[in-house]
Order: structure tokens, then C-alpha cells, then sequence
């Protein structure tokens, strides 16, 4: 039993169990409605209009026909009461006070569906009814958190079944000798209830230790990038300062104002690694976080060159872009946007020699139409939206990349063959991939050795 002892929940893991139970139950509430209402039409429709179907099904399996009155009056209290419900449930999650407790409202929709609610309503019609097996193993799997609250809802029904119907004394239906309680049934009963909580136990264990070893995995990352960052931030403070008290001076303190500036330009490189691996494991662990807006795409592009002039003069890199007012509204994040053309500007910059010719450029692109000279159905490879994109792409007239590389360049950490001799973690692209695929957008690079890099990615129209 020491194994089976539930390691104590985290925050992150209790606020996601939350979220999931309440995604869940909306989900299983619209479901059960639609199914049940279907079942009901069905039943409803025998007892109300085929009773004599009903009396006769009833005095060939217990030899007493009138057990079809029982059943007819079972069958209106039962599927009546549960449609409604289902309805009350599917209203009370509208309730502020409800979605903050969704256990209650679990408690009512596995009463409503789980078997208790059919065993009570049955039993006033003496008409005794086994809990409902398939429904445990329906729900768990539906809604495989929460253990607890299952075990709850199971015992409820599994009570009822043992000591509520030996004390009304309905344990057998009319003249069969058919009993509810054959050692059979009570095997059956007992291991799906086992198996049904055993799994959720499992399930959430594993949960909850990935939560665990995520939260460490952040706090570790964090604690050491603290530690990295805080002699490298003071090294860079005082670089800068040195540099701006002599602006006009060669040296300082016997140093090369050459030698300060590399120096400085080698913290900023430090801070921007230290700042990517963060970046790369909370979009692991949370995700893209997208605040989209109307855009237009030249205003992000104008920032970002504007951002990169000293290095793109640096490198005697012959800058053309197309990018005009003329160009559709894009729904964008403009930050992430931002990251995405700054990441591919400079990992062309980085990776290729000076002077080279780099081209930024859109256009509207349509399903089965071909831009820039890519070939975008095969590049995707899969089903494109039927809608319009903006079509982006950063070409560049460098060494090239080879195909085998191209493959998996948007990876984590992956880096080129001269990565050795550069600085960086191999994270920018795989970031970029990430936002344009939280933008509903595709990511690619088409490239040969030699022949120059185009970087393409399909953004939203507005």
C-alpha cells in the first residue's frame, strides 16, 4: 500500500485538474444529453404505445404480465427524471457559484447517468436494478480525474444495491428465481468499480508527478539563470558605463575601447542564451500565450529592421524589402511576430558571409497558388486552409542549407555545421515554428548549397 500513497498535488497540477474537469463535464453533459435523448424516445415510445408488446415480453421472461405496469412506470420515472437532469446540470454550469465547485456538479451528472438515479427511481416500482457497470467505465473514461469523487459516486450506488434493496425486500423480479445478488454479479460489480478508480488513481499519479518534475524543472532554470545572470547584467553595467564616460577616447584604464566593446557584445550574447533557454521550456511546458490584434504587417517589419540596422550595415548586407501599406491586415500577436522575423534575419545574418542580398517580401496566397517560387502544397504536405494567407518569406542569397539538414533545422537544439564556431542554443527557429503554429500558420525553409536560403511562413488575414 506504501506505493499506492498519493504524492501531495501541486498548484499547477490542482489548477489544471480544475480546468480539465469543468472542459470535461460541458463536454460529457452535451453527449449524455443527446444519447440519453435518443434512448428515452425509444423506451418511452414501447411503454406508452407498444404496451401490449410490453405485457407480453413480461410474462415470457417472469411469467407475470403485470410486471409491465411496473416497468411502464419505471421506465417515465426514469428516462423523464434523467433528461431533466441533465438539463438542470447542463443550467447550473452557467452558475458562477457551480463552476468554481465542479465536483457537486460531477456528484449530479454521475448520479443522474452513473446507475444511482435509475436504482432509485426503479425501486419505487419495485423493480430492483443492478449498478450501472458500464456506465463506471463510460465516465472514467470520459472524465479519468478526481478518483475520489468517483469512488464516491460508486459506493453510493454499490450501497444502495446492497443494503437498501434486501431491506425493501425487491431482490427478485415477479415468478423467475433471477436474483440480483449471485455471486456472479457481485464479482462483476466489485472488479469494474476496481478497475474504474484503480485507473483514474494511476492516471492522476502520473499527472501529477509530470507537473512535479515540470515545476522543479522551472524552478532549476530559473535559480540558475539568476545565478548566470546576475554577474553577467554587472559585467555589462559596468562595461556600458566605461563606454559612455569616454565616448571619444581610444582607451580606458590601459584597455582597448575595441577590447570593451567585444566584451560588452559578449554579455549581451550571454543574456540572449541564458533568455532562450527559458523562452524554449515555458513555450514547452504553457505554450504560445497570443494576444492577437488587426495588424499591419509593415509596421513589425519597419521595428525590426530598425532594430538590426548596425548589424545589417556591419555585414554590408544589401537590404531590400517589399513589405508595403498595400498589404491585408494580418491577426497577429505583434511581439511574437516581432521574434519571428527578428530570429530569421539574424540567423541569415549569422550564418552567412557580408555582402549578401537579403530579400523580405509578402503576398496573398490562395489554395493551389504558387509565390516566390515555392511549392507550398508539397512543402506542407498535408490539408492547407481553404481561406487566403499572407504569405512571408526572408531569402537570402547565402551558402545555402543542405536538404538533409533543412529536414529537421525547426527541431529543438538544432544547430549547423558550423555551429561550433557561433554563439546560440539552436532555439530560434524551433520558437519561431511555435508562434506561427499557435497563428494557425505553417513554417518552412526551401534551400539548396550555394543557392541562397528562403525562410516562408503563412500568416491570417484579417
Amino acid at each position: 500500500m506504501a506505493h499506492l500513497k498519493s504524492t501531495p498535488a501541486s498548484t499547477d497540477y490542482l489548477a489544471w485538474r480544475h480546468q480539465f474537469l469543468q472542459q470535461r463535464l460541458q463536454l460529457g453533459l452535451w453527449v449524455v444529453l443527446f444519447w440519453h435523448s435518443l434512448l428515452s424516445a425509444t423506451s418511452l415510445h414501447q411503454a406508452l404505445f407498444e404496451f401490449e408488446e410490453l405485457e407480453a415480453s413480461a410474462l415470457e421472461q417472469f411469467g407475470d404480465a403485470a410486471i409491465a405496469t411496473q416497468w411502464r412506470g419505471g421506465y417515465i420515472a426514469y428516462y423523464g427524471g434523467v433528461i431533466i437532469l441533465l438539463l438542470m446540470c447542463i443550467v447550473a454550469q452557467r452558475n458562477p457559484w457551480v463552476r468554481c465547485r465542479p465536483q457537486v456538479l460531477f456528484l449530479l451528472f454521475t448520479g443522474s447517468v452513473g446507475g444511482l438515479f435509475a436504482q432509485i427511481s426503479l425501486s419505487l416500482f419495485d423493480i430492483p436494478n443492478v449498478p450501472g457497470m458500464l456506465q463506471f467505465l463510460a465516465i472514467a473514461v470520459l472524465i479519468p480525474v478526481h478518483w475520489r469523487l468517483h469512488l464516491t459516486y460508486q459506493s453510493l450506488s454499490v450501497a444502495y444495491y446492497a443494503i437498501i434493496y434486501p431491506l425493501m425486500g425487491i431482490a427478485t423480479l415477479g415468478n423467475d428465481p433471477y436474483s440480483i445478488y449471485d455471486m456472479e454479479m457481485i464479482i462483476q460489480v466489485l472488479f469494474v468499480c476496481l478497475v474504474s478508480v484503480l485507473s483514474i488513481f494511476l492516471y492522476e499519479r502520473v499527472k501529477r508527478s509530470e507537473f512535479e518534475v515540470n515545476r522543479r524543472l522551472q524552478m532549476f532554470l530559473h535559480c540558475v539563470s539568476h545565478d548566470l545572470k546576475t554577474p553577467v547584467v554587472g559585467t555589462s553595467v559596468v562595461l556600458k558605463s566605461l563606454l559612455d564616460e569616454n565616448k571619444g577616447a581610444a582607451t580606458e584604464v590601459g584597455v582597448e575601447r575595441s577590447i570593451l566593446e567585444q566584451l560588452l557584445q559578449g554579455s549581451h550574447r550571454q543574456l540572449a542564451l541564458i533568455h532562450s533557454l527559458l523562452e524554449a521550456h515555458t513555450t514547452e511546458v504553457q505554450g504560445i500565450q497570443l494576444h492577437c490584434e488587426p495588424l499591419a504587417l509593415r509596421s513589425v517589419v519597419d521595428v525590426v529592421l530598425n532594430d538590426l540596422h548596425q548589424e545589417l550595415s556591419k555585414k554590408h548586407v544589401r537590404l531590400t524589402n517589399h513589405i508595403t501599406d498595400e498589404l491585408p491586415q494580418v491577426d497577429v500577436d505583434a511581439n511574437q511576430l516581432w521574434r519571428v522575423f527578428s530570429n530569421l534575419i539574424e540567423n541569415s545574418l549569422k550564418h552567412n558571409p557580408h555582402g549578401i542580398m537579403l530579400t523580405v517580401d509578402a503576398a496573398v496566397t490562395t489554395p493551389g497558388q504558387s509565390l516566390f517560387g515555392l511549392d507550398l502544397e508539397q512543402a506542407i504536405g498535408g490539408a492547407r486552409p481553404n481561406r487566403p494567407m499572407l504569405l512571408c518569406v526572408v531569402c537570402d542569397s547565402g551558402i545555402g542549407i543542405a536538404p538533409e539538414q533543412a529536414q529537421r533545422l525547426f527541431e529543438p537544439y538544432t544547430r549547423g555545421s558550423q555551429a561550433r564556431y557561433m554563439p546560440g542554443l539552436g532555439l530560434g527557429l524551433y520558437l519561431c515554428k511555435q508562434i506561427i503554429t499557435a497563428h494557425g500558420g505553417d513554417i518552412g525553409v526551401d534551400s539548396r548549397p550555394q543557392e541562397g536560403t528562403t525562410f516562408w511562413f503563412t500568416l491570417p488575414i484579417h
